[in-house]
């Protein structure tokens, strides 16, 4: 078959270059990317189908008027540059169009030459990548917020002694020293643990989380440490450890106490020399990993009794961090009662304003030692029994040791609101100023100098009599 044909003038020409552009054209129009072609003078010269589509046809149009509505060249032109010295550029651009939506381009952009191998323009592809730059956004965002819920400023407490635990983390969260927390179970341990990541140089590196607790014993040792296949029955492939995992980052072993001695000797070398090596493995490996462990047990009980290294201890317990059961910091339960029964309605889509004071006035009362997560199961179960808009009432509490013990001695004598409000000024007066004190109780600071006055004036008129 003749690969030549005639033109309108019957002469025989090549046919081959003519397939070769249609396929050209044909291929450069598939594409979801805006391709053109630009000369020196920044005409346009060729469009595909997607620019026609966005734009028209603008062949023969300065491309700068034709895209962007300007009678001059762009500032942060790249075609410029590419016509000029012939390297090709990258670049991401925010374009306004006509009705005011913005749109992220992704822009790439190289020399178009010809057969001497002179710059005669450029070539532009352009993507749309508005989509993942929102994805990118929302992502960063939410990684945003995670990170302040986790700072100390958006932590509920008044506690002095909450505050001097934030005050020691802000001084060692940079450091590379082992930090064990201990406290009551639902004291939030974990929680302080992300905030010394969170104000360390190691924020963005792995913060791995394993609860020693929970994994059984023979496994325990495989989990932190990996192993290699055919290390026992069933290890039918390489498994990569915990700290292995967190290389470079942070591990969290919480309820430390329940590592058995067979491991305990094993994690004393890696906190002694920083190696580590997989079950059934000959090669050791070293790892710059932080470890901060916690623990609800006295492990100076456990030392004594045998079933905790006295070694691994003092490895572990460089920085000790103890933190105080809600029943010693009663000044935070009203404010963390508020803020745990806001999250509650945010995350069911109810709407509950509050609490009645005698709700209040059990929960000062009550000992709490299930501390910060017994009180929010406490409130969820209210919150499911209390109609909508309707405050939680003493009876919408649990039927548990928690509504017996407190609510059958204290409902007997209602407390006005007022009533209330007084009560917990003189709990709170002795240890804190009058701005701290009005921002628990929710007032500003002349309604509580007006109270402390009412206070003092009845106290005076008793002393006189």
């Amino acid at each position: 078959m003749s690969a030549n044909t005639m033109d309108m003038s019957g002469n025989t020409m090549d046919s081959a270059p003519m397939q070769d552009a249609a396929l050209l054209k044909a291929i450069l129009d598939t594409v979801s990317d805006a391709i053109t072609v630009i000369d020196k003078d920044l005409k346009v010269t060729f469009q595909n189908e997607a620019v026609q589509k966005a734009y028209g046809p603008k062949i023969g149009e300065h491309c700068f008027a034709a895209y962007r509505g300007r009678t001059e060249p762009c500032e942060d032109c790249i075609i410029l540059e590419v016509i000029r010295d012939g390297k090709p550029r990258r670049a991401l651009r925010d374009i306004q169009l006509p009705d005011g939506n913005i749109l992220w381009m992704e822009i790439a952009s190289g020399p178009c030459r010809d057969a001497a191998g002179n710059i005669i323009g450029a070539v532009e592809a352009v993507r749309n990548v508005t989509e993942q730059m929102c994805i990118t956004q929302e992502r960063n965002t939410l990684r945003r917020e995670l990170e302040r819920r986790a700072q100390f400023g958006n932590i509920i407490t008044q506690s002095k002694k909450m505050k001097q635990i934030f005050q020691l983390i802000e001084r060692v969260a940079s450091t590379l020293s082992s930090v064990m927390i201990t406290g009551e179970s639902g004291t939030g341990k974990e929680l302080i643990a992300r905030a010394i990541v969170l104000n360390s140089d190691r924020k963005e590196k792995p913060f791995v989380t394993v609860n020693c607790g929970a994994i059984p014993e023979n496994l325990l040792e495989s989990e932190l440490f990996g192993h290699v296949r055919g290390a026992f029955t069933g290890a039918v492939k390489d498994h990569k450890g915990l700290i292995e995992t967190a290389a470079g980052g942070t591990l969290f072993l919480d309820e430390v106490a329940e590592i058995p001695l067979s491991v305990q000797v094993k994690l004393l070398r890696f906190l002694q020399e920083g190696e580590s090596r997989r079950v059934g493995d000959t090669v050791t490996r070293k790892y710059d990993v932080r470890i901060i462990s916690a623990t609800n047990r006295k492990l100076e009980e456990a030392i004594h009794d045998g079933v905790f290294r006295q070694d691994l201890y003092f490895r572990l317990n460089v920085i000790p961090i103890f933190l105080p059961p809600l029943r010693e910091r009663t000044e935070d339960i009203p404010p963390l009662a508020f803020h745990l029964l806001q999250r509650l309605c945010d995350a069911h889509s109810r709407n509950i304003p509050g609490f009645t004071p005698e709700v209040l006035k059990v929960f000062m009362a009550y000992t709490w030692p299930g501390n910060v997560r017994e009180m929010e199961n406490v409130i969820e179960y209210a919150l499911h029994l209390t109609d909508e808009g309707k405050s939680i009432t003493p009876d919408r509490l649990p039927s548990n040791p928690f509504c017996k013990t407190v609510c059958s001695s204290n409902l007997g004598s209602p407390v006005s609101i007022e009533e209330y409000t007084k009560q917990t000024i003189r709990v709170l007066q002795s240890d804190h100023t009058e701005d701290q004190i009005a921002t628990i109780l929710q007032i500003s600071r002349k309604s509580l100098w007006e109270k402390r006055k009412g206070q003092d004036e009845r106290a005076a008129s008793f002393l006189l009599r």
